[in-house]
């Protein structure tokens, strides 16, 4: 079985290579025969298997079928693709409607969202379909677009800002030092996104580069599908069911005019002969170089997934237009609306929150203002907040090692995922001392007769190979101070196995990434020979 799954998977690997070699090559035409590569069983076969490592797979759909019953059966799995096959080439196959439930929204207690889960025939057949789409339109998508993309993470898209906004420009005196070469951030935050999307312009987009009518009819009838609540059948005129494996895409596919809106920032134009420059980079950066010069902004988008920002250069007056802008193209090209409350204009030196991480240039005397990707107070707290729920004392009948096993994955999740912050180890020794504290507190509960002298020599061992003692019953309690705090790297960003490599990074490249300043002879912000420097008022009296 090993085997075959391993000879269908580069099958197709083959078949995607070659869907995304093409669309990059042609970026302006529709592929029209895809319906043949979806019905494949091998195709299906790696579907199939796709579900079936998925953690969704114990879940059942509106049929109550799940993976666990098909594999019970003799001959299961072959006689089920056999069946999605036949009744995809007659033109037959229904999604059925999707099972809502409502899970709880993290670190927002009494707060859920709704997630959908379709049937287990509806996930084979959207894995089916999202295995070749997703090659088509991933040599579309522009570098700044990081959410529900294969191999790109959070910390991608924040690194990436934090190279955009470092201070680079032309040789300036030793006295002084360079701008960033952003001042601005619009902070942008769609109303209900996943929920509002309009059905016609994903298909529209979408039909932009797959002109299968059979495929689109697939992709239309799971839009259309329907949800399941509490027995109660709602038709679905707007939206993306959160949970299907083909949404994410989608949602992808309709968010991508954001970037695009400002493609001429990001992405190069061609020669004058009609060709592709062989660095890109360098053509990026001599246009955004012109267009501070001639005094117009500058503006760089970030997103992920439903969240984005976008970086401006300029004065106060073009973010503010550039805001409103933003917000009647959304309203009259998606369809969707941003949040007035929640969509800000803030200055770099003042910091923002985005992806859970807290942005900001700040001042330094050595080099003048430089970016910081730091951990916001309230994550902390809402971390040692979570500590204290496990070791309360409901819980005093249980084993310490229970209490350990709880504790343990929220620490190192956690730790891992702002290990990237500048100042990380000494928020992560203050989350160690917490966590100490919180267990030692609960052993003082649990044995209120015993001594502390004795439940240390119960409880408080040496780790072993190291001269260090923690809290340890069958597994010690985690230490994350141990973690290795350290810069990402988006010079080892990394693509999808059909992906052909580019002549350069879309992010790096040998002088600067294609968001940030600019190289040598070249403004990093605005032109410090013509303008003033935009943050003048805060270093009053600090240059030497």
């Amino acid at each position: 079985m090993d085997t075959v799954y391993h000879a269908d998977k580069a099958w197709l690997l083959d078949i995607q290579h070659r869907l995304y070699k093409w669309s990059r090559a042609e970026p302006d035409e529709a592929y029209r025969d895809l319906w043949n590569w979806v019905t494949d069983p091998r195709n299906l076969r790696v579907a199939w298997g796709r579900v079936v490592r998925n953690r969704g797979a114990r879940s059942a759909g509106t049929d109550r079928v799940t993976v666990r019953k098909i594999l019970q059966r003799k001959n299961g799995p072959e006689r089920f693709l056999e069946e999605t096959r036949t009744l995809l080439r007659l033109g037959t196959f229904r999604p059925s409607p999707v099972r809502r439930v409502m899970i709880p929204k993290r670190g927002k207690p009494g707060q859920f969202r709704p997630l959908g889960v379709p049937t287990v025939r509806d996930r084979v057949v959207q894995a089916a379909v999202l295995q070749l789409l997703e090659p088509i339109f991933e040599a579309c998508f522009l570098p700044v677009s990081y959410g529900f993309r294969p191999r790109k993470a959070c910390r991608d898209a924040l690194e990436h800002i934090r190279n955009a906004i470092r201070p680079k420009g032309g040789r300036l005196p030793q006295t002084d030092w360079s701008p960033p070469p952003y001042e601005w951030v619009i902070e942008g935050d769609i109303k209900g996104c996943f929920d509002n999307i309009d059905h016609h312009h994903v298909m529209s987009r979408l039909r932009t580069r797959v002109r299968d009518n059979k495929v689109c009819r697939v992709v239309n009838a799971f839009l259309k599908a329907g949800v399941l609540s509490e027995g109660v059948f709602s038709r679905t005129h707007l939206g993306t069911p959160q949970g299907g494996i083909l949404s994410p895409l989608l949602a992808n596919i309709t968010l991508s005019a954001i970037e695009e809106r400002y493609a001429r920032f990001v992405a190069a134009r061609k020669t004058r002969q009609g060709k592709p420059y062989a660095r890109p980079g360098d053509a990026i950066r001599k246009f955004r170089h012109y267009e501070r010069k001639a005094g117009r902004p500058v503006m760089l988008p970030i997103r992920y997934a439903d969240d984005f920002v976008v970086l401006v250069a300029g004065t106060e007056e073009q973010v503010r237009a550039e805001k409103e802008e933003l917000a009647s193209f959304l309203s009259a090209e998606l369809k969707l609306t941003l949040s007035p409350e929640k969509t800000r204009i803030t200055r770099l030196n003042e910091g923002f929150i985005f992806l859970g991480h807290r942005v900001r240039l700040k001042w330094d005397d050595r080099w003048g203002y430089w970016p910081r990707l730091e951990v916001p107070k309230e994550k902390a707290k809402q971390l040692c907040h979570n500590i204290k729920q496990l070791t309360g004392r409901d819980r005093v009948h249980e084993p310490l090692q229970a209490i350990i096993d709880d504790i343990n994955p929220i620490l190192m999740g956690w730790g891992n995922f702002y290990r990237h912050c500048i100042g990380a180890k000494a928020v992560f020794t203050r989350i160690d001392h917490y966590a100490w504290t919180r267990v030692w507190s609960w052993l003082r509960k649990k044995y209120p007769k015993t001594g502390a002298r004795k439940i240390y020599r119960l409880h408080w061992r040496k780790l072993p190979g190291r001269n260090r003692r923690q809290w340890t019953d069958e597994r010690p309690l985690a230490i994350v101070a141990d973690l290795r705090v350290e810069r990402h790297n988006l010079i080892g960003l990394k693509y999808p196995d059909y992906a052909q490599l580019l002549p350069e990074s879309p992010v790096h490249n040998e002088r600067c990434p294609p968001g940030s300043g600019t190289g040598d002879e070249e403004t990093g912000g605005s032109n410090p020979t013509t303008a003033p420097h935009p943050h003048d008022h805060l270093k009053g009296g600090r240059r030497a």
